[in-house]
C-alpha cells in the first residue's frame, strides 16, 4: 500500500512539473442540500482532485460552511492539498429583487504545491449579474503568473455581459500588467440566450483576433438529453494561447468517465471544461491561424 501511495504521489508530481490542468465547473445549485449528498460530493472529488485550479460556479454558500466542506473531503486522505479563494455572495449589494433570488459565488480550488495566489479584485463596473472575480496565480515554475477571470452569465443577458468581458480583460491587464490572461465558465454562449446574428456584437469574439476560443461552437458541455449546446467556454488572450498545449481543450465527460449514467444529473446539468498550460514555452517558428478559432456562424 506504501508503495502505491508512493507511487500515485510520485505521477502527481511528474505531472504538476510539465503542466497545469485548468477548469471551469458549473455545479448546479451547489448549495446545503447537494453538501449532504456523499455520492455527489464524493464524485465532485474526484472531479476536483484532477486539477491543478478548477474554478466552480452555481455555488450557494451564504455562509461559507459548502466550501469549507468540500476543501476538507478534497484534502482527506490526499498526497497533494487544496486551497482556495473564493469571492462574495453575488450579485454585490442587497436589493428587494435579490431576495427573491439566489446569490452564487466564483470558488478557485488549487493546488498548493502547483500554483499559489498573487492577488484578486472583484470587478463592479455595472453590466454583469454576477461580476467577474478576477484572480492572479503564479506557478512553481519562476515567472509564470497567469491572471484567471471567471464568468457565469444571467441567461437574459448574455450577449451583453460576454461583450463586456472585453472590459474586465483590459482591467486585469492595466491592473498588474499581465496580458497572459484566460476567460472561463458558464458564458451561456449557445442556443437562445446567444444566436448567429449576435456574434458580431461580441468584441471579445470579434476583436482582431485579440482572443482565442478553444472550446469552440458546436461542442456540448451540458448533460441535456434532447439538445446540444456550447455553454461552457475556455477563451484565451493571444499572451496566454503561446502556453496551451495544443488539443488540451476539451470536455471532462464524468458521466462516461465514471459509468454514472442517468445518475451524472445529480452532480451537475454541466460538464467541466478543461485545458492544459505549459510551464515553459518553446519558442517556435510562426504558426498557422489558431485552428481551435470558432467560425462566425453567419460567415
Amino acid at each position: 500500500m506504501r508503495l502505491l501511495g508512493a507511487l500515485g504521489l510520485f505521477l502527481a508530481l511528474l505531472h504538476v512539473t510539465s503542466c497545469l490542468l485548468i477548469g471551469a465547473f458549473n455545479i448546479e445549485n451547489f448549495g446545503t442540500k447537494k453538501s449532504k449528498d456523499d455520492f455527489v460530493m464524493n464524485h465532485i472529488k474526484k472531479i476536483v482532485l484532477r486539477y491543478d485550479i478548477i474554478l466552480i460556479q452555481g455555488l450557494q454558500d451564504e455562509d461559507g460552511k459548502v466550501t469549507k466542506k468540500l476543501k476538507d473531503l478534497v484534502n482527506k486522505d490526499s498526497p497533494l492539498h487544496f486551497s482556495y479563494i473564493v469571492s462574495e455572495p453575488l450579485p454585490l449589494g442587497s436589493s428587494f429583487f435579490q431576495f427573491l433570488s439566489h446569490k452564487e459565488r466564483y470558488l478557485f480550488l488549487y493546488r498548493k504545491e502547483t500554483v499559489s495566489v498573487k492577488g484578486s479584485f472583484q470587478y463592479t463596473v455595472k453590466g454583469f449579474d454576477r461580476p467577474p472575480f478576477v484572480v492572479k496565480f503564479s506557478s512553481t515554475e519562476p515567472g509564470k503568473e497567469f491572471v484567471l477571470i471567471p464568468i457565469h452569465t444571467k441567461p437574459k443577458s448574455a450577449v451583453q455581459e460576454i461583450d463586456a468581458l472585453v472590459d474586465v480583460v483590459a482591467a486585469a491587464e492595466q491592473k498588474w500588467n499581465n496580458n497572459n490572461i484566460m476567460v472561463l465558465g458558464d458564458f451561456n454562449a449557445d442556443g437562445k440566450h446567444v444566436k448567429a446574428g449576435d456574434w458580431k456584437k461580441i468584441r471579445l469574439f470579434n476583436t482582431n483576433k485579440n482572443f482565442h476560443w478553444l472550446i469552440a461552437n458546436g461542442v456540448d458541455t451540458t448533460l441535456a438529453a434532447k439538445s446540444s449546446n456550447a455553454h461552457d467556454r475556455i477563451v484565451v488572450t493571444t499572451e496566454m494561447e503561446k502556453g496551451v498545449l495544443a488539443g488540451s481543450a476539451k470536455v471532462f465527460d464524468f458521466r462516461q468517465e465514471y459509468g454514472l449514467g442517468d445518475q451524472a444529473k445529480r452532480i451537475s446539468d454541466h460538464f467541466p471544461v478543461e485545458v492544459e498550460l505549459k510551464l515553459k514555452v518553446e519558442p517556435a517558428p510562426d504558426q498557422p491561424e489558431d485552428p481551435e478559432q470558432p467560425e462566425d456562424p453567419e460567415a
